[in-house]
């Protein structure tokens, strides 16, 4: 995508949130991130962000944190057509309009203190620097940049050898979970599954689901 065709599309991803009822339009406004801001931020970490996560990032700020959506219960990864659907809640940064990035800055600071720590983890920066936290699921939830996946890291592993979180050089990257971030807005923003999960649970005699409910500041 082009730069004004990603602006588009993470604006479009706010407006599904109001759309499908999960979010009210006071509770996000425009962006006070500049591109100065990222870059600094880049630099101070030695980082490229992905250019549609920068994107995210210029259009707007908002308070909430943890968002809910139905995903494939076996994952997202070779999704079948009539697989089964659950609710699952992820942890997504939040960009508060004083300060937006602060907790982007957190995040990566506290992440590569845990990853470096020899009590701890206890990796080389050089194993990590290619990750970016920006929230929770189910552990740490990063952005690989080697790659562009969405990775996680549970917070009670410390041997990530042990675990498969290292490739053969050494090199962190997780428990993959989605594609790219542009998959996390089309299920968390967009409500990809939305349909099918309601159609899933009419033939289960469920009630339809609580969108409001959807979000959690």
């Amino acid at each position: 995508m082009t730069k004004e065709e990603e602006l588009r599309f993470v604006s479009g991803a706010f407006e599904e949130l109001v759309r499908r009822g999960v979010a009210e339009q006071n509770m996000f406004v425009p962006s006070t991130v500049t591109d100065g801001e990222i870059d600094a931020f880049e630099e101070r970490f030695h980082v490229r962000l992905p250019s549609l996560f920068r994107a995210f990032l210029l259009s707007y700020c908002y308070d909430f944190s943890v968002i809910c959506a139905p995903i494939p219960v076996d994952g997202l990864e070779n999704v079948q057509e009539n697989c089964e659907k659950g609710l699952w809640w992820i942890e997504l940064i939040a960009l508060p309009r004083e300060d937006p990035l602060k907790n982007l800055y957190g995040l990566m600071e506290s992440f590569r203190e845990v990853c470096t720590n020899k009590d701890l983890v206890g990796l080389d920066l050089e194993s990590v620097n290619m990750l970016v936290p920006i929230g929770e699921w189910d552990g740490m939830l990063c952005i690989d940049l080697s790659n562009g996946a969405l990775c996680s890291f549970a917070q009670t592993e410390f041997d990530w050898e042990k675990a498969g979180y290292l490739d053969e050089n050494g090199v962190a990257h997780g428990t993959k979970r989605m594609a790219d971030f542009k998959e996390l807005l089309e299920v968390y923003f967009y409500g990809k599954y939305d349909a099918q999960y309601e159609k899933q649970i009419a033939e289960n005699n469920e009630e339809k689901p609580d969108y409001t409910a959807y979000i959690q500041r």
